[in-house]
C-alpha cells in the first residue's frame, strides 16, 4: 500500500496491524459476490506479502485491521476475515497450479528436445562415418549438431530460470501462511 492511501500499518510484535480509512483500501469491490477471494486490491496483496515475508516462518500470522468506528456500523454483507484469508487461499492454489503446469510443460519440452537431440547427433555421426570428408559433409554434420542442441535450449532455459529458483515456491508458501492467518477487526474510536 502506498502513502497516498492514508493507511497506517505496523508489524511490531509479530502482528500485521493495518489502519484503514475505508474498506475500499483493502478490497476492490465491496460486492458480496461468490468470488470474494478475488476482490483484494493488488497493493493490499503486495503489502501483506511483504509484511509476512519479514516474519519468521515459525511465527503464526495475525492480521489486525483497524477501521474507524463509523465504518463498523455499516459493515459489508460479507465476512472480512473470510474474504481476506479466502483470497490468499485462492492465490496459493493458483501458484500451485501454475507450478504444476510449468513442470508438465517442461517435461514435454524436455522429452521432445532430448529425442530431437539424440536423432540429430545420430544423424551427424552417420554423416561423419558414411560420407566422404568434404566441406559440404562437414556443414551438414555441424548443422545437425547445432539443430540438436538448439532443440534442448528451451527446456534447459526453463529448468534453470523458471523451475529451479525457489522464488515461486516461496511465494506460494507466503500465500499459504496468509491464508491461515488469524484476522481481527477492531474499531478505532
Amino acid at each position: 500500500m502506498d502513502a497516498g492511501t492514508a493507511m497506517r500499518a505496523d508489524s511490531r510484535g509479530g502482528d500485521i496491524d493495518v489502519t484503514l480509512r475505508d474498506l475500499s483500501q483493502l478490497f476492490r469491490s465491496l460486492d458480496p459476490s461468490p468470488f470474494r477471494e478475488g476482490n483484494l486490491t493488488a497493493d493490499a496483496e503486495a503489502y501483506f506479502l511483504n509484511k509476512v515475508k519479514e516474519q519468521p516462518d515459525d511465527h503464526p500470522v495475525r492480521i489486525v485491521i483497524h477501521l474507524p468506528a463509523r465504518n463498523l456500523t455499516r459493515r459489508p454483507s460479507f465476512d472480512i476475515a473470510t474474504a481476506l484469508t479466502g483470497h490468499f487461499a485462492a492465490c496459493a492454489a493458483a501458484e500451485t497450479k501454475r507450478l504444476h503446469e510449468a513442470i508438465r510443460t517442461w517435461r514435454q519440452a524436455a522429452l521432445i528436445g532430448f529425442v530431437t537431440l539424440s536423432i540429430c547427433l545420430f544423424l551427424a555421426w552417420q554423416i561423419t562415418h558414411n560420407f566422404p570428408a568434404r566441406p559440404m559433409t562437414r556443414i551438414l554434420q555441424e548443422s545437425f549438431v547445432i539443430l540438436g542442441w538448439v532443440s534442448v535450449w528451451k527446456p534447459i532455459e526453463t529448468f534453470l530460470y523458471e523451475l529451479l529458483p525457489i522464488r515461486r515456491q516461496q511465494r506460494r508458501h507466503l500465500f499459504v501462511r496468509l491464508s491461515s492467518a488469524k484476522v481481527f477487526i477492531c474499531d478505532d474510536a
